[in-house]
């Protein structure tokens, strides 16, 4: 069964603190995981709240990061002191992949590559057995509401068919329009942010469960 991760891309404090209290309320989201990005305006032309923000607004989900940033590393430990339980960075970033991998264990926490489209699978490949989770881009990252990039499927087509042990999801504009062919492609997750929040959330999930299941 593919999982579905509610998501939050916030650049103010209150849009966070409207949008965490939504998900607290519904009916859907009492169990999981939540994912939440994280912006620098380096890595991407944006800049989000800081991890210490998150810590003001408790929720049941466990806490997984998206670091859009350049430096990973020097996020990790705001982010176990808020938290987290699961830290995903970018293939593309400036730090030591290893590096960064070793010190978000350190510190207890599971670790994710997220990859972006222009930038080939081969580049995993070398810390693919030091991962749980791969993550690949939907859109251009830093802004919610860009238009989805199909072509970006065929990354997950191409992971499947070497058996990593990873799990495999995709995020950016996943909507009930594109879900068939994401789940079609093999993903193990979808990372859903602004079409859950676009009105109810617990209605908009249940159009996207319905097409989940009639796969």
């Amino acid at each position: 069964m593919v999982q579905i991760i509610p998501a939050i891309l916030s650049t103010k404090e209150e849009d966070f603190k409207r949008d965490i209290s939504r998900y607290k309320q519904s009916h859907s989201f009492q169990d999981g995981w939540i994912h939440i990005d994280f912006m620098d305006n380096k890595f991407v032309p944006n800049l989000s709240i800081k991890p210490s923000v998150t810590g003001k607004y408790p929720i049941k989900l466990k806490k997984e990061a998206h670091l859009m940033v350049s430096k990973p590393i020097d996020w990790v430990d705001e982010l176990a002191e808020a938290g987290f339980e699961r830290v995903i960075f970018h293939i593309e970033s400036e730090n030591n992949i290893d590096e960064c991998i070793q010190h978000i264990k350190n510190k207890k926490m599971d670790v994710g590559l997220a990859i972006n489209n222009e930038t080939p699978i081969e580049k995993l490949e070398p810390f693919i057995d030091k991962i749980s989770i791969v993550l690949i881009m939907t859109i251009v990252p830093g802004f919610q509401g860009q238009p989805f990039i199909p072509e970006a499927l065929d990354k997950v087509r191409k992971i499947k068919l070497k058996n990593w042990q990873a799990r495999v999801g995709v995020d950016g504009h996943v909507k009930d329009t594109d879900a068939k062919e994401i789940i079609n492609s093999g993903v193990d997750f979808m990372i859903v942010g602004s079409y859950l929040l676009d009105g109810d959330i617990d209605e908009n999930l249940e159009k996207l469960w319905e097409i989940v299941n009639e796969q």
